[in-house]
């Protein structure tokens, strides 16, 4: 609609007499995009983007739709028809438009809050389970047809759940649905990244565009994946992520750029796709056919007579074998021509960078890279995941007032932060104490829950608004709990509050955990899938924590819980002995050895000496009743 309508003098001739025309980017104003979404969605059966609203102006939408043509076409009537109609129905019976609108904000009410009941967590989770074993894919993995995005959430999910209930069909599911997307086209093979959505079922063709999001969901989930399976094909493929970040995306001020853009040299792709000749010419006639064999870089195309590099069929040991190599070799010989065709790219037109910095993604990111580190032992990711954290807490926090904001762009921060931003600040501090037992992240873990509550937090049923009573206030006060392409902001604060309790001891984290269950007990009772990551969370908080405390010198516990981090344990966390400000009953051993402490809903075994002891204690999962 950019090129088609906007870009067109007759439709802004019309717009600019009739209307005033505004433009919202989506990823700056979240509470705004949802809310009219919603709309949109109840209005017509259907929502998505372009997003079409046309309101009163009090806000009130009274039409709303999605794309339009300039003229109508296949079906579909014309955004130059549209708007002159509304024109003469506004000048001819402005009233009734106005009630209308009116009476639908009414009626939306009920769906800007959640579905209040009683939290059954395990009821929740199994029927959750079954949902995703009947959309499972077991050929290409995934679930649905396409077009397939990667949600990530439900992949952890399924570890999780394997873990605790058990069952090797969840694993399975996951670890082959992680291993699809690795060998897809929705991984960018030469450059590192991954692409938003594939077009396909077997994610061969991408849509191109790559978002920070996405990205760092993945490194959270491949982290935790690996800690079951111990594929060291995850690691090349997130430690080729994260190289593409730092190298291509990371902004001066230590944060990182949203995302780069599906389009170069006028078409979708073009920057991405290869032919056999182009390989050839860029890494000889031995080494282009070895490629083209490998990333199934062919004559006849995948895409538009050209191709996305995918390694979809494959079986790495076998083509190693038949080319006299073994498997290590393979993928090293790989890596190396992948940089060389990497060096041939760059020289091609570029797809442009959205260089806007969003406080929300670069947590998540915090948080994936922290994940990252510890899984598979990276010691720089988790230093990056710190300065990361710095530099939100730096360029996005007012100094003035201490108020969190939402975006940073060309030197200029701006917009108050909303209850996802500080969800997911909140879980990158957690996870950097996991990582690094510094009790100045879970300080300032404490300190962003604690702001999220004063600004967020629906007193009377419980739950998260989606923007703060200090901002802007809108026609509606949504209090999201669908998990999208990213966790809702509901669904990860009943993460933080669950770790929160566990690590602290403070029982208030507990009474918020309960009351924002109750107030999603139905959603979770009647569409588990929608709010997925929530219903994790009530998994997790059925299922009760297991503590360990580390009871003795620094270096002994950081080693302790690098090993820890290295492991299957969701509903495991680990604290040094003064993080809770008690000097007793953690005491160190006889002769100042270390002494770790098991617990289970702060009910304490004998402290044990012995990490090995430990270690197997806590590999047995525990009963869920």
């Amino acid at each position: 609609m950019a090129h088609e309508s906007f870009e067109d003098e007759t439709v802004a001739a019309i717009l600019n007499h009739h209307f005033v025309a505004i433009k919202v980017d989506r990823e700056e104003r979240p509470d705004i995009d949802h809310i009219y979404m919603t709309f949109c969605q109840a209005m017509q059966g259907e929502g998505g983007w372009p997003l079409t609203i046309i309101m009163t102006p009090d806000g009130h939408p009274f039409f709303a739709g999605t794309y339009f043509p300039k003229t109508p076409r296949y079906g579909r009537p014309g955004l130059i028809q549209i708007l002159q109609e509304i024109a003469r129905l506004w000048q001819t019976n402005r009233a009734r438009l106005e009630e209308a609108s009116r009476t639908m904000a009414k009626r939306m009410e009920p769906l800007f809050a959640g579905q209040a009941g009683e939290a059954r967590g395990r009821d929740a989770a199994d029927q959750a389970f079954q949902a995703l074993e009947a959309a499972y894919d077991p050929v290409c993995g995934g679930f649905g047809p396409a077009p397939k995005f990667p949600t990530f959430h439900r992949v952890q999910f399924l570890l999780r759940y394997a873990r605790l209930r058990p069952s090797e069909r969840a694993a399975t599911m996951a670890l082959s649905t992680l291993r699809a997307i690795m060998r897809g086209g929705i991984v960018d093979h030469v450059g590192g990244g991954m692409a938003r959505y594939s077009t396909d079922d077997c994610w061969r063709v991408p849509h191109f565009e790559k978002m920070l999001y996405d990205n760092a969901l993945a490194l959270a989930a491949y982290a935790e994946a690996y800690a079951h399976a111990k594929d060291p094909v995850f690691l090349r493929f997130v430690r080729n992520m994260v190289s593409f970040f730092d190298r291509e995306m990371r902004a001066p001020e230590g944060l990182y750029y949203s995302a780069v853009d599906a389009d170069s040299a006028g078409g979708e792709g073009r920057f991405y796709l290869w032919r056999p000749e182009d390989v050839i010419a860029a890494l000889g006639r031995e080494d282009g056919e070895l490629y083209n064999a490998f990333y199934d870089i062919t004559e006849a195309g995948n895409f538009e007579g050209a191709n996305v590099p995918n390694a979809i069929g494959q079986d790495p040991a076998a083509f190693a074998a038949s080319r006299g190599m073994t498997e290590e070799e393979l993928w090293h010989k790989l890596d190396a021509l992948n940089e060389k065709l990497r060096a041939v790219r760059d020289l091609r037109e570029r797809p442009a960078i959205d260089d806007k910095c969003l406080t929300s993604w670069n947590a998540l990111m915090a948080f994936g890279l922290a994940k990252a580190g510890t899984a598979f032992g990276e010691p720089t990711w988790v230093a990056r995941a710190r300065e990361l954290v710095a530099a939100i807490e730096r360029v996005l926090v007012r100094p003035d007032d201490g108020r969190l904001l939402a975006r940073y762009r060309d030197g200029e921060a701006g917009i108050f932060a909303f209850a996802d931003d500080h969800a997911y600040l909140v879980a990158a501090h957690l996870e950097l104490y996991r990582a690094t037992l510094d009790s100045a992240y879970l300080e300032r873990a404490r300190h962003w829950q604690a702001v999220q509550d004063t600004l967020f937090w629906d007193k009377a049923h419980g739950g998260y608004a989606f923007y703060g009573r200090d901002a802007e206030s809108l026609i509606a006060v949504p209090k999201p709990a669908y998990d999208g392409a990213m966790p809702s902001a509901n669904s990860q604060a009943a993460h933080n509050l669950w770790t929160l309790y566990a690590l602290s001891g403070d029982s208030a984290y507990a009474d918020r955990l309960d009351s924002l269950f109750r107030a999603f007990g139905g959603d979770m009772a009647t569409a588990p899938l929608d709010c997925l990551w929530l219903v994790t969370a009530a998994m997790m908080s059925e299922v009760g924590s297991t503590e360990v405390v580390l009871a003795g010198p620094r270096e002994d516990a950081l080693q302790r819980a690098q090993e820890l981090c290295a492991m299957p344990l969701p509903e495991v966390v680990w604290l040094m002995a003064d993080a809770r400000g008690e000097e007793a009953p953690y005491a160190m051993g006889p002769g100042g050895k270390p002494q770790y402490y098991v617990c289970r809903g702060f009910r304490c075994d004998r402290p044990e000496t012995d990490w090995e002891v430990v270690v197997e204690r806590l590999s047995n999962p525990p009963s869920w009743k």
